[in-house]
């Protein structure tokens, strides 16, 4: 590798997001070098670009020399990882704050040009959630070690292999109802995968901003429910939308969070308290010149596979 301008490392970048913005990046003739933990276990990513344009490093993400091996050859770094919930050995604290503080240190001292971290909507509400408390604490620690930092709040994501829509549509195959915590109200702004890895390659070529927090959400806005009737509607299936307060949703996810894949935590009941849609107070995918893209553009595309007969039901 030796231009060394066109070079990104992309820290959790065989994840869903990661998986869309290697190919924009290598479309555009970036040479990318993906840390992760298990090499091995992600050969799939290299045909994402073209022959050795995608390169798989072994890197214990809090290692610090395993970091700066990841990045020494890179001019620009990008931070995708992130977890929906703790598990024994992954905790908000250790991925959302702990690591980001870690990689944002060494970027500096490496003089990397630009990191851009992956965060969430809504951070900055004061919810009663770790979830979103690590979240925010994360982007201050990135912010107070290094000035050339850029930070993306998303909304709910969508597009293939997403784990909202997906994750509801395979709960309505075997469920005759879903549940709506507090009624289904909380209002979303979902925005397209394909549009948030467009986001990342747009900062990465930016030359001058002053702006270094975006948010990224879809065009219109919808509540919860509304969400479910369209997903219901694609995959051609009646399902009861049954209404649980917030307290008893808050007393079945004690038990559903127990599950090695819950359903429900208790801290996902804190933040369905809120919405989640842009606060208008900093730029979004149309200052980025990106126009953003509509559900009803892309649902249709992969969500029939949860019709009776598939894509002809």
């Amino acid at each position: 590798m030796q231009n060394n301008r066109k070079i990104v490392t992309i820290f959790g970048g065989s994840g869903f997001v990661g998986r869309h913005l290697i190919r924009r990046l290598t479309k555009n003739d970036y040479r990318i070098i993906v840390a992760t933990r298990s090499p091995y276990l992600h050969g799939h990513l290299k045909p994402l670009g073209n022959p050795g344009h995608v390169e798989l490093v072994k890197t214990n993400i809090f290692d610090p020399g395993e970091i700066k091996g990841a990045i020494k050859n890179s001019s620009f770094v990008i931070n995708l990882v992130g977890i929906l919930h703790e598990t024994k050995k992954q905790k908000f604290e250790n991925i959302h704050v702990d690591f980001p503080d870690i990689l944002s240190k060494i970027c500096n001292e490496q003089e990397i040009k630009k990191l851009i971290h992956l965060s969430a909507l809504g951070v900055d509400q004061k919810i009663n959630s770790k979830y979103m408390q690590s979240k925010l604490e994360g982007e201050n620690r990135i912010k107070n070690n290094f000035t050339n930092s850029y930070i993306l709040r998303p909304s709910v994501i969508f597009g293939h292999d997403d784990k909202f829509f997906n994750r509801f549509a395979s709960l309505a195959e075997f469920s005759p109802a879903l549940p709506m915590i507090g009624g289904g109200k909380s209002k979303f702004q979902p925005v397209y995968v394909g549009d948030v890895a467009d986001a990342i390659l747009k900062i990465v070529e930016l030359e001058e901003n002053n702006q270094n927090i975006f948010e990224c959400g879809g065009p219109s806005i919808y509540s919860f429910k509304e969400l479910m009737e369209i997903m219901l509607k694609e995959i051609k299936k009646k399902r009861l939308l049954i209404s649980i307060p917030f307290g008893l949703a808050k007393i079945q996810a004690k038990f559903l969070q127990l599950l090695p894949q819950p359903l429900l935590t208790e801290d996902q009941v804190e933040i369905l308290k809120y919405d989640n849609v842009l606060t208008g107070q900093y730029p979004n995918l149309k200052d980025l010149k990106i126009s953003p893209t509509k559900i009803e553009a892309v649902l249709p595309k992969y969500i029939y596979r949860f019709r009776k007969h598939g894509q002809f039901g």
